[in-house]
């Protein structure tokens, strides 16, 4: 079987936008990662197939780029498809547009295959590699290489781990990771900046109960921040990122 680009048209919610009446960066995420369920789904390769395995997957980085965020009841369509694979690495990228074909954001992004008793990490799997990438679009440049640590705190929150924060693989869901780096952030910056770039790295896993301590500074230029989440328990880096704003 060859893999084929999945298309995805999705309405913004009231409950998913900002005081701006603009969709949060981490609902546009969540319809990106409901997207690459649907197109995962049409190959038999989605997350409940994996589940009947004892596997499922799960996000190691994500960079995206916004270039206009839409608005409250505005339709948007997600496009995505598999770029690319990398010994475990399985790469897959997306493009959001408007119902006018405007690109409003786009995002690459790659996955591994978990254990889901074992907690760890496991060769891809002979039923997923035999569905042959075949990108559908030009890929976007892999999300490769270190980012800078976070040698200055500026902010720090201490977030902790409730009931909702938790996903179908029992462990903090990576939108919510996405949301505390956010929030960590001052809410000048939030208020009379724009998100446009964030490069995101996860690390390890929190579950039910624990402490999330985030931190944030600023990075080599004006603009730009380094972001760290870390178990408060075992300190343990859960999280590294790197975002990028404009006025």
């Amino acid at each position: 079987m060859k893999s084929v680009t999945g298309q995805s048209t999705f309405t913004i919610r009231s409950t998913e936008t900002d005081q701006n009446g603009q969709a949060t960066l981490p609902a546009l995420v969540s319809y990106m990662q409901e997207a690459a369920w649907d197109n995962t789904a049409t190959m038999g390769i989605s997350m409940y197939e994996l589940l009947e395995r004892g596997l499922t997957w799960v996000l190691q980085r994500m960079r995206v780029e916004m270039f206009r965020y839409p608005k409250h009841r505005e339709k948007i369509m997600v496009e995505t498809w598999a770029s690319g694979r990398e010994r475990v690495f399985l790469h897959r990228d997306f493009r959001v547009y408007s119902v006018d074909r405007e690109l409003l954001g786009q995002a690459t992004s790659v996955w591994l295959v978990m254990d889901v008793v074992k907690r760890q990490m496991v060769s891809v799997p002979d039923f997923i590699t035999a569905v042959e990438v075949v990108p559908g679009q030009e890929p976007l440049p892999f999300a490769k290489g270190k980012l800078p640590q976070l040698e200055q705190v500026s902010y720090e929150q201490h977030m902790p781990v409730r009931w909702h924060d938790i996903d179908l693989n029992r462990h903090v869901t990576n939108t919510r990771y996405l949301q505390w780096v956010l929030e960590t952030l001052p809410t000048d910056i939030l208020e009379k900046q724009q998100l446009t770039e964030i490069d995101i790295i996860f690390k390890a896993e929190s579950t039910l109960g624990d402490t999330v301590v985030a931190t944030a500074g600023p990075a080599e230029a004006a603009d730009i921040f380094l972001h760290k989440l870390t178990s408060a328990e075992t300190g343990k880096e859960l999280v590294q990122a790197r975002t990028k704003f404009e006025c």
